[in-house]
């Protein structure tokens, strides 16, 4: 939920919990093939080890642990091999091995720079692996594609609502905002006694002040390779209204989710801009009553523009034995029972429809991100491999408005060089 910063945080669980799960709930992890696979030009894989790279580190460190054990289990005389890295080093860390043809047999990594190793000839395309999509939501597809190839495929995908303390809009005798107006009007009758109306990650880094500003961006009209246009004004216009009424502090530039979503939970932010991994942290917290809406709009009628998160698993192209074993663990990882153990535990949007609807069906906190990833938008999609510059750009605009050194124009005027550039070096046209 984009990168070298995952878009999402997570519940910390025990690791009994997540076994639990993984056997009582969903069924042995094994017990259901993976629907994707129908013909491969690889050998069936030969037992040794499979080397894994991911950057799960919190609760879904748990997770990972109990499926490694489970496939290790299940597949004698393979051995899963981990790599755990911090997050804030999986960009450089995953260039620096793909220059040096040293990738792992397979590598998680957020679904905004499969574009970039695809395009390098880095990743192995998972049709000539005999990998079939047709049970896939569209969200899933879309995060591990590139140039209409599959690259990657993932537990599930995510995006981003507005979440509202419901006893603190009680006590304002304010309802949930749809529109910006109301939004507005609602932060600023919140705001006080040290606690904020509205909140948002705005740390300029991938993952915080640009993914959560681009459902107002996109919805407003704003454009990836033109920042700088009405839309993209309008949208950091609405930012600046929050921040001159006081309801969007300066603080939140040294934000990024997990800090956001810590305030939420403490009482000092009214309503934030977050997404479904926080339920299970919200809905353990005792005294914490929430809601969900979908992100306001500039006008009645319309819907929110989101952009689409989800990590994704990716096979590096090497020799047909290494990608045959990357295969088979990602087989098993995007088994049904494996999509639906992960999504259920980390409130994610499950990428094979049968068990996404199942999900929806039991939890139905869950329906508002489905809803919005219906409408939800690939980071990539309009500028592929510019998109990393492109928000370290936007991303310096956002905060200059919140901090109010700049006025939207200006903020965005500025922003437009960094764009241009960035479209000129990937000649994206």
């Amino acid at each position: 939920m984009v990168t070298v910063q995952r878009i999402k945080g997570r519940a910390t669980l025990a690791a009994s919990a997540a076994a639990v799960l993984l056997v009582s709930v969903c069924g042995p992890v094994t017990a259901m093939a993976s629907p994707h696979r129908v013909a491969s030009m690889l050998p069936p894989a030969k037992p040794g080890v499979i080397s894994l790279q991911d950057y799960y580190t919190s609760g879904d460190n748990t997770e990972m642990v109990a499926f490694v054990n489970q496939f290790d289990k299940a597949n004698p005389g393979f051995t899963v091999k981990r790599d755990v890295f911090p997050s804030a080093n999986a960009a450089s860390q995953t260039l620096t091995e793909a220059a040096s043809h040293q990738l792992p047999d397979l590598l998680m990594m957020d679904n905004p720079v499969v574009p970039e190793l695809a395009a390098a000839g880095d990743l192995v395309p998972l049709a000539s692996l005999g990998v079939n999509t047709s049970s896939l939501t569209e969200g899933a597809i879309a995060a591990g594609s590139y140039k209409g190839g599959q690259y990657g495929l993932g537990f599930g995908n995510n995006t981003i609502g507005l979440f509202y303390n419901q006893k603190l809009l009680s006590a304002a005798h304010v309802t949930p905002p749809a529109t910006w107006a109301q939004l507005v009007t609602d932060a600023k009758a919140l705001t006080g006694n040290g606690v904020a109306g509205f909140e948002v990650a705005a740390d300029n880094v991938p993952g915080s002040a640009v993914w959560q500003f681009l459902p107002f961006f996109w919805t407003a009209g704003g454009d990836l390779e033109h920042v700088n246009n009405a839309g993209g004004i309008k949208a950091l216009t609405l930012y600046q209204a929050l921040a001159k009424e006081g309801a969007l502090p300066t603080s939140t530039v040294n934000e990024e989710q997990n800090n956001t979503a810590v305030d939420f939970i403490g009482g000092k932010a009214a309503m934030i801009v977050m997404g479904p991994w926080e339920l299970g942290p919200f809905n353990s917290t005792k005294g914490l009553s929430f809601g969900i809406v979908p992100i306001p709009v500039p006008s009645m009628g319309m819907s929110a523009a989101a952009p689409l998160g989800g990590e994704v698993w990716v096979i590096p192209k090497s020799s047909p034995a290494n990608e045959a074993l990357g295969l088979k663990l990602l087989e098993f990882l995007t088994s049904p029972a494996s999509t639906y153990s992960w999504a259920a535990q980390n409130g994610e949007i499950a990428s094979q429809k049968s068990v996404s609807a199942e999900l929806l069906a039991k939890v139905p906190q869950d329906k508002i991100f489905a809803q919005e990833i219906e409408h939800a938008r690939s980071r990539t999609g309009e500028v592929g491999l510019a998109y990393s510059a492109i928000e370290t750009a936007l991303g310096t605009a956002v905060q200059a408005v919140i901090l109010g050194k700049q006025t939207p124009t200006q903020a965005l005027n500025t922003a437009e060089g960094g764009v241009k550039a960035a479209l000129a070096q990937y000649h994206v046209s």
